[in-house]
């Protein structure tokens, strides 16, 4: 049974707010999925707490409902508009009621406001949601999203967020998540994986169910594929319950028209390799490269380009594809690191917009999407004469945001979750850059009969998925629809066909319907876009969900409550902190051990020889806080440290030079309480780290950061499990099994940081990491010595 704490939000009154996680309901019917996320938050504290959290949605989701279950109480909101609903729960608060408030911020994203959890009150928040599924050839491909990655830039300024609307991150926080999907009986017979998760499938008379085949954490997106699958053009019609005689019609077509020629391409190929790359999604963009050269063919013609604080281009030119151009590119790619910093994203499309620019070329982008300032990048896109084909690579990438900058340019985008095979992707991408896009699309129908209005997009290619909705007077059952597009010659082709069948809904398909029409019609005054949202109960960047209650007199708070924000996990394999691939074991959980005792108790307790063990470790009584000398877990817990690190061979444990090597570190913190851990540069200087280690913190971060937080950092992020896991693959040593003592803790207390510990600081600094050993620091860490500040020259 594992022991493993969920995290914690600390209040000033030693309350502890708990988030418990999220479980998952979902259905997928024709071509539709309809989810269910429950989210669960305790108040175990003597005091009211409003809590925020923020948190995905898929970015063509429509939320559907809200609901909150408080004790016994169940509450229903509606949708208002934002200002008001903003004053009414602010009003609410101040009267000592409870208040919840959800917010569509301006990045896509979404923020949920719950103001006066009282003491000891859980507070279970319900969303509803649907989304039309896109089809990606003959497969499926389902993401659930749960976690915002950290992104580059201004929230405020650049991503129009409002500050309590900035998430924040937490290395070492776990949430749970559990999932459960219900596949309708036209999916059984294909074929189910997930490359994120691992998944357990069962037969059910109405389908398959699929479930987490183990414990998972909101540090990923769930990525499910189903392959092999029967994909025509279908439709379906409901009442639209808001306005009599009205009837809302979604389409989902599969354009096929003639193959054209497949004419040569030239295209630039730019790759994101700014620090949140590292680790699995420069692997990934690494691998999906690769396949790009393998697809390229005589005539076409490539650059090359990787960006990140800066950008830096393989040629002057974009080169012709040849046997010797490949192989070029081919070292190229394999060298490619996440080593550029920042993601200049808009700097990085001008530069390689630029370049070569005698013709109207296709750019190839690889990124996970994380930035703020998107807008800015679609302005600047918008006017260059180039359509962007983004490679999305990541565990949880911002697919609002690259969904946005495809359309915009009337490119395309494709998703590789980590460990995901990448060659369909970079083959719907090779067959979308050699075929002109569908434009000026319309619809016939049948029977003749008028539309009120269609949400049509402004162009597709052919074999993508595409959805329109419509809203017609009287009952469309039984009525033939058909979509014709005009290819890049002016040809007109009828290029999809269905007949349209009635369901019974409660209403989403209306709510479906008037939510793609205020996605796409930038021209809808804003008035009637607020009242649209207000009648069919939507929320926008200028709507929200609110759901009040009066409490008693004696239950009202007598003061505001307390705020507490949820942070997010960082996701796997973000900037090089953990991976998909052998992190799937949950808890994803710092290995660190929690108990406030002294190095001297200890070595009274255990009688063990201090010989060879680092300084750290003979710190003395007053550099920690309380005494445990009596504890019998503390002691075995030292005297199996100490016989570590007696038994390991010299060579493991230091280097050549005589320093402790980086699993020798990472095997010590983990298996020591955090009390006993460096303070100071000099602590660790005393503690036989490398001094060039020593001068890269201080001269890379110190500037920035006090002193004691950026060696709490660093040992942080030293002590990290996922570390721990990076370091013990490039050993294989028998004797790795006791570095693990701390995520064998069944009986041991649990884990405490420091409190200068700083996870976004210890985020950068295991993106600076990568190339780490079990014996050797990365190279661009050690040509840094003990006496200069600048990377020392030989």
């Amino acid at each position: 049974m594992s022991d493993t704490r969920h995290a914690r939000l600390e209040s000033r009154n030693g309350g502890r707010a708990v988030f418990d996680g999220v479980q998952v309901e979902g259905k997928v019917h024709g071509m539709l999925l309809d989810v269910s996320a429950t989210q669960v938050f305790r108040n175990p504290g003597a005091a009211h707490l409003e809590l925020v959290y923020s948190f995905p949605l898929p970015a063509d989701a429509v939320l559907l409902s809200l609901t909150v279950r408080l004790g016994e109480r169940q509450l229903t909101g509606s949708v208002v508009e934002q200002r008001e609903a903003s004053a009414r729960y602010e009003d609410t608060l101040a009267d000592g009621d409870t208040a919840i408030m959800l917010e569509r911020t301006h990045d896509g994203s979404y923020c949920l406001n719950f103001g006066n959890l009282g003491p000891g009150e859980t507070g279970e928040v319900c969303l509803r949601y649907a989304q039309a599924l896109r089809f990606e050839g003959d497969g499926l491909r389902l993401c659930i999203p749960t976690v915002i990655a950290p992104r580059f830039g201004n929230p405020q300024r650049d991503g129009g967020l409002d500050p309590h609307q900035v998430p924040a991150h937490d290395m070492f926080a776990t949430y749970p998540f559990a999932l459960a999907l219900q596949l309708a009986s036209g999916f059984a017979t294909a074929t189910i994986g997930s490359p994120s998760h691992k998944i357990a499938v069962r037969n059910t008379p109405a389908g398959a169910r699929v479930m987490l085949g183990q414990n998972a954490a909101l540090d990923r997106d769930f990525v499910l594929t189903l392959e092999g699958l029967e994909h025509a053009s279908q439709a379906i019609a409901a009442p639209d319950a808001t306005v009599a005689g009205q009837t809302m019609v979604l389409a989902g077509f599969r354009p096929r028209c003639a193959e054209p020629a497949c004419r040569p391409i030239s295209t630039k190929i730019l790759v994101d390799c700014s620090g949140s790359m590292a680790g699995d999604s420069i692997a990934a963009a690494r691998k999906a490269l690769q396949a790009v050269i393998r697809g390229l063919r005589e005539g076409d013609r490539f650059s090359l380009s990787r960006f990140g604080d800066s950008v830096q281009h393989r040629g002057r030119r974009l080169w012709k594809a040849t046997d010797a151009t490949r192989l070029g590119a081919a070292r190229w790619i394999g060298e490619l690191d996440a080593d550029l910093g920042g993601t200049e994203m808009a700097a990085a499309l001008a530069s390689t917009f630029a370049l070569d620019d005698a013709a109207p070329c296709d750019l190839l982008l690889v990124t996970d999407g994380h930035i703020h300032a998107i807008d800015d990048v679609i302005d600047a896109a918008r006017s260059a004469r180039h359509r962007l084909f983004i490679v999305a690579i990541g565990s949880a990438v911002s697919e609002s945001h690259l969904r946005r900058l495809a359309q915009a340019t009337q490119g395309a985008v494709d998703f590789v979750a980590p460990g995901q095979a990448v060659e369909g992707a970079i083959e719907r991408m090779f067959a979308r850059l050699r075929s002109p896009r569908l434009g000026e699309l319309r619809l016939a129908w049948a029977s003749g009969r008028s539309v009120q209005w269609a949400s049509l997009p402004d162009s597709v290619f052919n074999d993508d998925s595409v959805h329109v909705y419509a809203c017609v007077d009287g009952d469309a059952a039984g009525d033939e629809l058909r979509l014709f597009g005009r290819d890049g010659d002016g040809g007109e082709h009828a290029i999809g066909v269905a007949t349209i069948a009635p369901v019974v809904d409660d209403g989403a398909l209306a709510r479906m319907a008037i939510h793609a029409r205020l996605q796409g019609d930038a021209q809808l005054p804003q008035a009637q876009r607020t009242r649209l949202a207000c009648d069919y109960g939507l929320v926008t960047p200028q709507t929200s969900f609110l759901l009040t209650l009066e409490r008693a007199a004696g239950d009202k708070a007598h003061a505001m409550p307390e705020l507490q924000q949820v942070a997010q996990m960082l996701p796997a394999g973000w900037g090089g902190v953990g991976s998909v691939h052998g992190a799937g074991q949950f808890p994803r959980q710092p290995a660190v051990w929690r108990r406030e005792s002294t190095f001297t108790e200890m070595r009274a307790a255990s009688q063990v020889e201090l010989y060879d063990i680092p300084a750290f470790l003979r710190r003395q009584q007053e550099d920690v806080g309380a005494s445990v000398a009596g504890d019998r877990s503390a002691q075995s817990r030292w005297q199996r440290v100490a016989a570590w690190w007696r038994s390991a061979p010299h060579g493991q444990r230091h280097d050549r030079r005589g320093h402790v090597t980086p699993l020798a570190l990472h095997g010590m913190l983990s298996s020591t309480p955090s009390a006993l851990w460096d303070a100071s540069f000099a602590d660790l200087l005393a503690s036989d780290i490398d001094p060039a280690v020593v001068v890269w913190l201080r001269e890379t971060f110190g500037d920035s950061h006090p002193e004691a937080e950026v060696v709490a950092s660093f040992l942080a992020c030293m002590a990290e499990a996922d570390m721990g896991r990076t370091l013990q693959r490039t050993a294989g040593l028998s004797w790795l099994a006791t570095v693990r003592l701390a995520s064998r803790r069944r009986h041991l207390p649990p884990v405490a940081l420091p409190a200068a510990a700083n996870a976004l600081l210890a985020a950068r600094m295991a993106a600076a990491l990568a190339g780490i050993d079990a014996q050797a620091w990365p190279p661009a860490i050690l040509c840094f010595d003990e006496t200069r500040a600048a990377p020392a020259v030989a």
